[in-house]
């Protein structure tokens, strides 16, 4: 029989097809109104639909409880556009059984010359196994935590009620003079805030709460606590505020009780961080699909023995405290889809940058 030669076009198409029906990623191919019109192997292992189930059909046969609709405008938003042309994102989809399959989505659209959208293809990768090998080191670090933790909270509440204990004994002495009888209730005043305030820390820290996004100003957040903080003359003594807030910063959705508590911690350390003299600066600013602010002070700076250490739970420098504050700071910013950098020189100061996503309406 007579070999006849195939083009380069040919053999690229006969590639392109064995490679969609073998691969072991999830993939499927549907027309510009989102209806499927082919699946691969790996589509049906995974998800457990027939190719028969599935061609005629909708990406809404894979719908989780989890995919809000706020999700797909974001989706559709940026597969619809004509300089982008593919959304990548991490999303929980459903398998026909009811089973939930994490995954890592892309969606391409697929445009012929003139530009117009011919389909759509779909990739995604199963993360199954690998959220469920983080499940399992989550749940061993847990436990030293939990261990390590116990120690601490008997050790930092003990302290403070050994003097809650002692002073109401002084109180019951009747014969204790005025003078005296003001510093015991002091003491007990002083002991009790900072049993509360360590309790309190404990809890946020082991029990976090669900975000409550709305849509706030973050430049007067930041604005209010540094105010309040350097209104405080006992906490802040003759330290100096620079406050440079970016003008072009508009209110964006993000949890502002929770980012308080972040703004304050870091506001907090870098006061501490001074001693009597030094200037705290508070910038923000906006970035592509990000907001930042950051709080630097004229300290010290950090030993590099610690700074692998700052944001790990009961890692502390200070002769009272818990060694929460950074880490339940950096808690509430992941759970905001963040980060926090640290720049630090030693003898110059340190500076913490918190960036969080900035979703749009």
């Amino acid at each position: 029989m007579e070999h006849v030669p195939q083009n380069s076009d040919t053999i690229l198409m006969t590639v392109l097809l064995a490679g969609f029906r073998r691969s072991n990623d999830v993939m499927f191919y549907s027309d510009p109104k989102g209806v499927i019109l082919d699946i691969n192997e790996a589509f049906t292992t995974h998800y457990g639909f027939s190719r028969d189930e599935a061609i005629g059909k909708t990406p809404a046969i894979l719908r989780s409880r989890h995919s809000t609709a706020e999700l797909y405008q974001r989706m559709w938003r940026s597969i619809l556009d004509p300089k982008k042309g593919y959304w990548r994102g991490e999303l929980i989809n459903r398998a026909k059984d009811g089973r939930e399959i994490p995954l890592i989505l892309t969606i391409t659209a697929v445009r012929d010359d003139a530009g117009a959208i011919l389909g759509y293809i779909s990739n995604g990768v199963n993360l199954t196994d690998q959220k469920a090998l983080e499940e399992r080191v989550a749940h061993a670090e847990a436990l030293a935590t939990i261990g390590e933790m116990a120690a601490v909270v008997a050790h930092e509440i003990r302290n403070p009620l050994g003097s809650i204990v002692m002073a109401a004994q002084q109180l019951a002495d009747e014969g204790l003079s005025r003078d005296d009888k003001d510093t015991v209730t002091r003491v007990l005043r002083t002991e009790s805030k900072r049993l509360n305030e360590t309790l309190t820390n404990f809890l946020t820290y082991a029990r976090p709460r669900p975000l409550n996004r709305g849509q706030h100003d973050l430049n007067a957040l930041l604005k209010e606590i540094s105010e309040m903080a350097f209104v405080n003359k006992e906490l802040a003594g003759d330290l100096r505020l620079s406050l440079a807030l970016g003008h072009d910063l508009e209110p964006f959705p993000f949890d502002a009780d929770q980012m308080r508590q972040v703004v304050w911690n870091m506001l907090l350390n870098a006061i501490q961080a001074m001693g009597a003299r030094g200037t705290v600066t508070v910038r923000s600013g906006k970035g592509a699909g990000a907001a930042w602010f950051s709080i630097g002070d004229t300290g010290p700076g950090i030993p590099e023995s610690i700074r692998t250490d700052l944001f790990k739970p009961f890692r502390t420098t200070k002769q009272k405290g818990t060694g929460l504050g950074l880490a339940i700071a950096d808690s509430i910013v992941k759970a905001h889809g963040g980060r926090i950098d640290v720049e630090t020189r030693l003898g110059h100061g340190t500076t913490f940058t918190v960036t969080l996503l900035r979703i749009e309406d």
